[in-house]
């Protein structure tokens, strides 16, 4: 077992919040994932509800430069993704510790193409009561099998 997949187990990271208002009782959980091959990307999203009920989504782009793009567009489809299913407070997961934790530090520096995407995600975020993210082992990270499927 990787060291990193050990130690979430042992000591699971909390939930950054992104928006102002207290965690609500009832949230749902999504998952998002990014994959960059040959230039082709494409993005995944698995988003279960109050009802333990599994929605997926996969998105196919052409444009992007590189896997990080991969990740930060399945991070904003997450978002996107919670908005069109009327789900409004959210906690989300992604396994690139680099893209999560730039989310959470608004001050941190990033190119600027990925500071358009941190702009759009906050923009986003507006819209929903509640969000919260956190980093996951790539183990536990479900959206990817969406890509297998």
């Amino acid at each position: 077992m990787r060291p990193a997949l050990k130690n979430f187990l042992r000591y699971p990271k909390p939930f950054a919040p992104l928006t102002v208002h207290v965690r609500p009782q009832e949230v749902v959980r999504i998952q998002t994932d990014g994959s960059f091959k040959s230039g082709l990307s494409r993005t995944a999203v698995l988003l279960r509800t109050l009802k333990d009920e599994d929605y997926t989504l996969c998105n196919t782009y052409f444009n992007h430069a590189n896997s990080t793009e991969s990740e930060w567009q399945s991070v904003y489809d997450g978002i996107e993704y919670a908005v069109k299913k009327e789900q409004w407070s959210v906690e989300l997961e992604n396994d690139n510790l680099g893209v999560v934790k730039s989310i959470i530090d608004r001050r941190s520096k990033v190119g600027s193409l990925f500071s358009d995407y941190r702009a759009m995600i906050y923009k986003q975020v507006r819209d929903l009561e509640y969000v919260g993210i956190r980093w996951i082992p790539r183990e536990l990270n479900k959206a990817d099998d969406i890509f297998r499927i």
